[in-house]
This record gives structure tokens, sequence and C-alpha cells, in this order.
């Protein structure tokens, strides 16, 4: 590979949450950095996603003053759970642990990203739009050199690291050679768009509607409501299981359909499907290779095991990375700041990983879901819970799996009356 045109301190492919967010704690962390992002598609571009954003991305929003962007988003206050049965619980958002706020927001994708891209750019962020990754090698001073083109040209770039934010396909993992995801650790889901006339009428207020082991067994699906009368919905199933049962996608999407219009739920103009794949936290790559490379977001495999969300954990990986290497960019310690990353980001978030991915397995049993949802909605402490592991970063202590235990084993009679004293 030939000599590179021009020297960034930071070079990001992947230009979506993860990205974006790196490339903002960098020059927010030190101003005068050079910082490259590169996006192979030009923004605003869709994704597919639930949409959904809670606590974790406001707090990482507000870490660097940028709540702005949110601004005029309808808030969603509570959670809908239905099961097996048609058994159904509506609770609030609980205050969730070390977060000012306790609210999520649905705002598209094509919309979100688009926003923080901006809040990059207005920092001096240089932005390479519809240019795909092609390679990287290390120079002979130890600098990387980032092959990058777009339709009608080719170009190089020095970098002293070079962050993979590009996705669950990501290219920079493959060039390091970290496998994907098996099927065990990864998902199939499906995402379109609808509008509702009546869905918060139904629902007395905008609340995330999800269905567990009913339209998908094993799996489940959701009914996000957005700005006025606009949904996203979804249903996403376990891929090995998806390719063991030999379902099909598309027909999973129209079985939950009818079941919201079973549930009263008017549905109009259902549009922009789409499916995708998510790689769960629960099986994360190793990168052996001491070159200045990392991966962070989707392309690292930080998507919760239980809720499929991806957002939260791509933004704070972008920062503890940033954080743990700034300092460091023209330092022979640098590959040891991104090692120390990788540390600080399995300590924060390994116990709440492996917690979600027992209660997938849980979510998983038809019969097991009956009656957590049964225990939860006599106990406001369980549902509390739950809802935790989907926005915030609670995991399981011994003392509570003893207490959940106990909850499943009381019938529901004494476990009402146990959880009013």
């Amino acid at each position: 590979m030939q000599k590179y045109t021009d020297l960034y301190d930071v070079l990001i492919i992947g230009a979506g949450p993860a990205g974006s967010n790196a490339a903002i704690s960098y020059k927010k962390l030190n101003p005068t950095l050079k910082v490259g992002l590169i996006d192979k598609a030009v923004f605003p571009r869709d994704k597919s996603c639930g949409d959904a954003i809670g606590p974790g991305v406001i707090s990482a929003l507000k870490r660097f003053n940028n709540e702005h962007i949110l601004e005029n988003e309808p808030q969603v206050v509570s959670t809908t759970l239905y099961g097996p049965e048609n058994i159904g619980i509506q609770n609030y958002i609980p205050e969730v642990k070390n977060k000012e706020d306790s609210i999520v927001y649905v705002i598209p994708r094509i919309d979100l990203d688009n926003r923080i891209l901006n809040l990059a750019k207005d920092l001096e962020v240089d932005v390479f739009e519809g240019y795909s990754f092609v390679a990287f090698e290390e120079d002979i001073d130890k600098k990387l050199v980032v092959e990058i083109k777009n339709e009608n040209h080719n170009l190089k770039f020095g970098t002293k690291i070079l962050i993979g934010a590009d996705g669950a396909n990501s290219r920079v993992r493959k060039q390091l050679n970290v496998k994907k995801n098996s099927d065990w650790h990864k998902a199939i889901a499906i995402r379109a768009y609808i509008n509702s006339p009546n869905y918060l009428e139904i629902f007395k207020e905008r609340s995330l509607m999800f269905e567990i082991n009913v339209s998908a067994e094993k799996g489940y699906a959701w009914a996000f409501p957005s700005k006025g009368n606009l949904l996203n919905i979804g249903i996403g199933v376990p891929l090995s299981i998806f390719k063991k049962e030999k379902l099909d996608i598309n027909e999973l999407l129209q079985d939950f359909i009818e079941q919201l219009e079973k549930r009263g739920v008017v549905v109009e103009n259902v549009r922009d499907e789409k499916s995708y794949l998510l790689p769960f936290a629960s099986s994360r790559p190793k990168i052996t290779q001491k070159v200045n490379v990392t991966l962070i977001g989707d392309a690292s495999s930080m998507i919760n095991p239980m809720s499929g969300e991806g957002i939260f954990y791509g933004m704070e990986s972008g920062y503890l990375l940033a954080k743990n290497t700034h300092n460091l960019l023209d330092s022979p310690d640098l590959n040891k700041g991104i090692r120390s990353y990788e540390k600080a980001f399995s300590k924060r978030f390994k116990k709440h990983y492996l917690s979600c991915a027992l209660a997938r397995l849980v979510l998983q049993s038809p019969f097991m879901t009956k009656r957590l949802l049964k225990v939860a909605s006599n106990d406001q402490d369980t549902i509390d819970f739950v809802v935790e592991l989907l926005f915030d970063e609670a995991y399981l202590t011994f003392g509570e799996v003893v207490k959940i235990m106990y909850k499943f084993l009381l019938p529901s009679k004494l476990l009402f009356l146990v959880s009013k004293n």
C-alpha cells in the first residue's frame, strides 16, 4: 500500500452513534486532535432498529451538553409487556440507577443518527460520506495506512489509531481475523413502520409494547410509538432457532400485525420492512493483534442479549475508548490505552450482559415467561428489575437470584399478599 496523503490522529470507520460519539468524545477531550469519520452511506440514511433510546443514551448526550438534539420529541413514560395467554402488564419506567432521567424517546434512526453526526461535524471532524473501507496496514513507523474508496476515488490516509464502528458486518473486524458471532449468539429481526390513529388511546399513553413468546415462540416483538401516529414495529428471534425451525421473518411480522389488530390497534400503511442481524454481547470478540486498531458498538458485539438494544453501549464504548487513549496518541503506550479501554468496558458491563443473557434464556421458555409475568404482575420490584435490565445497567446479584427464585415458587395469591405487606 503506497504512502498516505494525509495524517489523522484518529480515524473511525462507521458514522452511526458509536462512531460519531467516539469522534465527539476525542474532540471534546482534546480539541486539537485531527479526527476523521468515514461511512459508506450518505446521511441522512435509514438504519433498521427499534428506534428507542433510554436513560443511558440521554446520559451519554448530556456528558457533552448535546441533549438539545432531543428537544420537541415526545417522551415515552411506560412499558407494556405481553406474554402467552395474553398476560399483560403496564408499568411506568422506574427511576434507574446512576442516571438523571427515567424516560425513553423513540426517534427514527434516519433522524437520530444524522443529528449525532452533525454534532461531530460542528466540532470540525472531517467526515467522508459515501466512502467504503477497503483495508489497513501498518507502516514502517507504526502508523496505520487506511484505504477507502467510492465509485470515483481511492484515498489513503495515515492514522495513529483506527476504530472499527462499522456495524454487525464490520470489515475492520474481518481484517483483524476476528470471527463473527455464532448463530447461538445472534438474532435476526425485522423492522417496519406503520401509522396507528388509536394506539395511544388503547394504551392510555405513550407506552413501549413488548410481546414475548406469542407471535414468535422464543422471540419477542415490539411496537414503539414515535411522533404523531407513527409506530416502529418489529419482531426478533434467536438466529439458531430461526434456522432450525426454518422460519420466515416476513411471516412472523405479519403474525405480529395480526396480534396488534386483535388487541384493537388500527394498523395502516405498513412500510419500510427491513431485516437485520444483531450480534449479542454474550460472545464478545478478543483482538489478539498488537496493532493500534480496535472495535466499538455492533462491530464489537455489544448488543444487549435480552432487549436487542445497542445504541447506548456503542456510544459509551466510543467515549471510554477516547477517555483511555486521547492523551496517548503520540505515546508508545497507545496500545496499552486500547487494552485499558477494553478492560474498562468489560468491567462496567460484564455482569449486566451476563444477567441479560440469562434473562434471555428464561424468556425463551413460554412456561417461564408466563410465570415471570404473573410474578411481576403481583410484585413491583420484579417488574422494575426487568425494565432496568432493558434500559439501564442492572445485573443480578446472589441475593436477587434467591429473591426471584423464592417469588417464582410462591403461589400467586400468596405472592400478592406478601407483596402488599
